[in-house]
């Protein structure tokens, strides 16, 4: 609520500084007085008359700390708290693929050859493998805007993107080698 009320006061000191250097435009020429609505009009008013504009000083000045503590007491401690907690949860989820153990801690199994997993159909492993590509194109489209929205000087955000990356990288190379291991079996 406090900084609402920065913002407010902020609001109108920067109001009545600018209708006092309009008041003291229209003293100079009725041209100034247009000139002060443009971009950089009043920097040129306060740069050729400063006599004049030093009215509207007070209020100028009294605006830049109240906007400062809106910043600090308002949006401010909102946005770091917000984009922390997007960079410290965990953005890509964990994947199953048929060919790893159901239970997560098997023995090892003494063998020469490949482990082929006959618990699960094959139709249902080429369901699951469909789906695991959508999830992947999904996941793909989601790194390409925010690699977009990267800043070259954002070196947190452009580390957790490669991390992200190579997690990505990883999950396409086991959905593609599951879908070429099940290309080679009988329908």
């Amino acid at each position: 609520m406090s900084a609402f009320v920065f913002l407010i006061i902020g609001l109108l000191c920067a109001v009545i500084s600018r209708i006092l250097l309009l008041i003291a435009a229209l003293n100079v020429s009725v041209w100034w007085a247009f000139g002060v609505w443009l971009p950089f009009g009043p920097l040129f008013f306060r740069l050729s008359y400063p006599d004049l504009a030093r009215s509207s000083m007070i209020f100028r000045f009294a605006t830049l700390p109240c906007f400062f503590f809106y910043l600090l007491l308002g949006p401010g401690s909102s946005y770091h708290h917000r984009f922390s907690n997007l960079t410290q949860r965990s953005s890509a989820p964990t994947a199953r693929y048929s060919l790893e153990g159901r239970g997560g801690r098997e023995k090892p199994r003494n063998s020469s050859g490949p482990v082929v997993d006959t618990g699960a159909n094959v139709e249902d492993r080429r369901i699951e493998n469909t789906r695991e590509f959508q999830r992947l194109y999904a996941w793909s489209e989601a790194l390409k805007l925010r690699k977009r929205d990267l800043l070259h000087s954002d070196t947190e955000g452009n580390r957790a993107y490669e991390i992200e990356l190579a997690q990505y990288q990883a999950a396409l190379v086991k959905a593609n080698a599951e879908r070429n291991e099940l290309a080679a079996l009988p329908k």
